[in-house]
């Protein structure tokens, strides 16, 4: 009964997720069209390059994006993709995440030095729990600034 119930939630999983794409990549051009100005956009050219920038306009053959203070002109026929960047970076949030996670595993390693000393085992524990959280927090905010939700606005046919 349960391996039934867990298969029809990974099918309709599947169904919404490739429905919502389908309707981004049939929304076109005039989507891109429809993103308002000074938004994130991802465009994924033709010859595999990325580039990142803020929305200024797009017209029926060209699009306009701004990118490090610049004004960049990307032609409709070498675009392959367009992705909309949505929110904020959860840098904090998973800076403390990561804390969490590096203070225990650093604490558990300390913990399991320390049972084989005999003189002062406690501060093993101590430098693991601390260098574990500071490694933790650095690697969590850094995993945090990738972590943005990106929405398919346009797929080349």
């Amino acid at each position: 009964m349960k391996t039934k119930i867990f298969s029809l939630a990974i099918v309709a999983t599947m169904l919404v997720v490739q429905s919502s794409v389908v309707l981004a990549q049939g929304s076109g051009w005039s989507a891109v069209q429809a993103v308002a100005t000074d938004e994130r956009l991802i465009v994924k050219l033709k010859d595999g390059k990325t580039i990142e920038g803020k929305m200024i306009e797009a017209n029926d053959s060209n699009l306009s994006i701004s990118r490090d203070k610049k004004v960049v002109n990307i032609a409709r026929a070498d675009i392959q993709s367009i992705h909309h960047s949505k929110g904020k970076a959860a840098k904090g949030k998973w800076a403390v995440v990561g804390t969490g996670i590096g203070a225990a595993t650093g604490a558990g390693i300390g913990a399991a030095k320390a049972s084989n000393t005999s003189d002062d085992g406690g501060i093993y524990t101590v430098v693991g729990l601390a260098l574990g959280a500071g490694i933790g927090a650095i690697g969590g905010a850094l995993f945090g600034t990738t972590r943005r939700s990106r929405e398919l606005v346009y797929q080349a046919p």
